[in-house]
């Protein structure tokens, strides 16, 4: 069983999540802001402290498929921690995951910027659902 950390970078904020190569169930952790390099403290801490191996990250893909500029902002973010930490990055398609996120809390009393950290589960069971089943056993 591995430990898994999934973030949705934003331009003002990073949503985190969390679960493992197993149970394959995200769990929602917490939105930080970018500003001062707080989102990266964070995300550093948070893979420590869960011991996650892997870091499953957002990308922003185009609707034709096709890389955005945001992509280029996500790698660098994503690099800026990967020299940090000892963790191997994995970039999943994120197109639509806040939206399928504000599908999910609709009607459902969350702060606002909550919307991030769900996003990040959405990123995260994307990555659970590229697995092969084998490795359940």
């Amino acid at each position: 069983m591995a430990n898994v950390l999934a973030i949705d970078v934003g331009t003002v904020r990073v949503g985190c999540a969390v679960g493992d190569d197993v149970v394959r169930i995200p769990f929602p952790v917490a939105t930080w802001p970018r500003a001062s390099g707080e989102a990266e403290k964070e995300i550093l801490r948070t893979l420590a402290g869960r011991a996650a191996s892997t870091l499953v990250v957002g990308l922003p893909i185009g609707p034709n498929g096709e890389r955005t500029t945001m992509c280029e902002i996500v790698e660098a973010f994503a690099r800026r921690i990967e020299r940090r930490a000892a963790v191997s990055v994995v970039y999943v398609d994120e197109s639509f995951s806040s939206l399928d996120a504000l599908d999910q809390l609709e009607g459902k009393r969350v702060p606002g910027q909550a919307i991030d950290s769900f996003a990040a589960c959405n990123i995260l069971v994307r990555y659970f659902n590229s697995l092969p089943i084998e490795q359940l056993k």
